[in-house]
């Protein structure tokens, strides 16, 4: 959830919901300092929302707010804020309003949730292991077996990456200023695609592996949806 100030204390919130997808409603004195609301409409809060409207046509009021994870510790440290906010962004940016899905509603949950619990060191573990696994379900699993300009399948695992060309690139085609790919991330990448989040207090990287990894990652994001999210920029992995 993030939200839109509007007028004299109002907001209009922008929710990802599990049954009708990306949906807004409007919170009328939610800024005042008497709101009933308080702190249940914080971005990172996992709520039930009880919504009404008038027609099809107009925006949904919140009439209550019913809060299952709070996830205040997301919001009392930088470098988590920083995560939380581009878990939020993959959803805002490459979810269409109409895609209701249960598997990548429960993944930001879960997401959310072991990010709130989660050593603020390891964030960035996390939300490598969410941008694989949001890949993978919104229809686009990274291929790391075959060429990306050629289709050729690759040989023991031995790919390349360019910052023009794509990712991954086997031995023909790679160019002077193509840069070979760690094993050890490929085998990350194929681990984080079919594990529970929760382990990413678990992981051991070396700090250049993790850097490769966000590169990778980086690259199948700019091949499926030619941008990515600008709060990645923050994270320290990129300073």
């Amino acid at each position: 959830m993030h939200s839109t100030r509007f007028g004299e204390g109002h907001k209009i919130l922008h929710l990802f919901t599990e049954g009708y997808g990306k949906i807004e409603a409007s919170a009328f004195g939610v800024r005042k300092t008497k709101s009933r609301f308080g702190s249940k409409l914080e971005r990172f809060t996992i709520s039930r929302f009880f919504l009404y409207h008038k027609s099809t046509s107009t925006l949904y009021s919140v009439k209550d707010v019913e809060v299952h994870n709070q996830n205040d510790l997301i919001t009392a440290d930088y470098e988590k804020y920083i995560a939380g906010s581009a878990l939020l962004e993959s959803v805002v940016l490459f979810v269409d309003r109409a895609q209701p899905d249960d598997k990548l509603y429960s993944l930001l949950c879960e997401a959310l949730k072991v990010l709130n619990a989660l050593y603020a060191e390891r964030s960035a573990y996390l939300l490598s292991m969410y941008d694989v696994q949001f890949l993978s379900i919104m229809g686009y699993s990274p291929d790391l077996r075959h060429c990306i300009k050629c289709g050729k399948e690759i040989e023991n695992i031995k790919c390349y990456i360019h910052h023009f060309e794509g990712f991954p690139l086997c031995k023909e085609c790679k160019t002077a200023s193509s840069r070979k790919v760690r094993e050890s991330v490929l085998r990350f990448i194929e681990w984080a695609l079919i594990n529970p989040l929760s382990l990413s207090s678990k992981v051991k990287m070396e700090k250049d592996t993790l850097v490769q990894v966000r590169a990778v990652i980086e690259q199948l994001f700019l091949h499926t949806f030619h941008k990515t999210p600008g709060s990645w920029t923050q994270l320290p992995v990129y300073r």
